[in-house]
């Protein structure tokens, strides 16, 4: 039986630069074989993707090793800390993976504590387990970025392009084309623009504020209120 590709495994795995498959193919083209065995839970792919595609396009022989895990969830952990191992992710990668590891921990930790409703020590102890869980938002960040092993200043610039950036400037870090040094201070230039354009909007909707009727002004002053906040909010990032 083929070795099975899912779908959603092989989406958490960060893709190879075309220069890096060019030169796996390359290798393994050279030697006639596949030096790495495909790693499998159940069938199913967990790491060789790659090699499996190239082996399987050019008709070259590989070898299979399976390992266990009790659950999806377990093998999907398994998957990002190996590619956490990887020597050529840029940082963006690394947090990426970071944040789906602390994702899944957070969500086992929600149906742990469900399931033993009745051991709220338990319940506790799990839950400290992810950092994502912890309230402390100074720990998460700290936790986060041990785990990505990049500095807690690129890990805050890198969820600020994530949080406040385009799709195309997230995509830009994401695929090592911008740094997220550069990316975060274009960023900002872009946060100045829009903040001045919505600043002379504030102005402009406060001065032109109906007087009529009272309901209405008091709608318009609470949004205005809102988006006021909004406005220091982001200027504090």
């Amino acid at each position: 039986m083929l070795p099975i590709i899912d779908p959603q495994f092989k989406e958490v795995i960060p893709p190879l630069s075309p220069e890096e498959r060019s030169q796996l193919e390359h290798n393994i083209l050279e030697s006639k074989k596949c030096r790495d065995a495909i790693i499998l839970w159940e069938g199913i792919i967990i790491d060789g993707h790659n090699r499996y595609e190239i082996c399987t396009k050019h008709g070259i022989t590989f070898g299979i090793r399976e390992m266990e895990f009790a659950t999806r969830e377990d093998a999907m952990v398994w998957i990002i800390e190996n590619q956490l191992g990887r020597r050529n992710l840029n940082d963006a990668a690394r947090i990426e993976l970071a944040l789906q590891k602390a994702e899944l921990f957070r969500e086992k930790a929600k149906r742990n504590k469900i399931r033993s409703g009745r051991d709220r020590h338990r319940a506790g102890e799990v839950l400290s387990e992810t950092s994502i869980c912890q309230k402390n938002p100074i720990n998460v960040r700290k936790e986060l970025a041990t785990e990505a092993d990049v500095s807690e200043g690129n890990l805050h610039y890198y969820m600020q392009i994530k949080n406040e950036g385009s799709p195309e400037l997230l995509e830009k870090v994401k695929s090592g084309e911008m740094k997220i040094g550069s990316a975060h201070r274009l960023l900002g230039k872009q946060i100045l623009k829009e903040l001045k354009l919505a600043d002379g909007m504030y102005k402009y909707i406060l001065a032109n504020i109906p007087t009529e009727d009272e309901e209405v002004n008091r709608v318009i002053y609470e949004g205005l209120a809102e988006l006021r906040e909004k406005l220091r909010e982001i200027q504090r990032l």
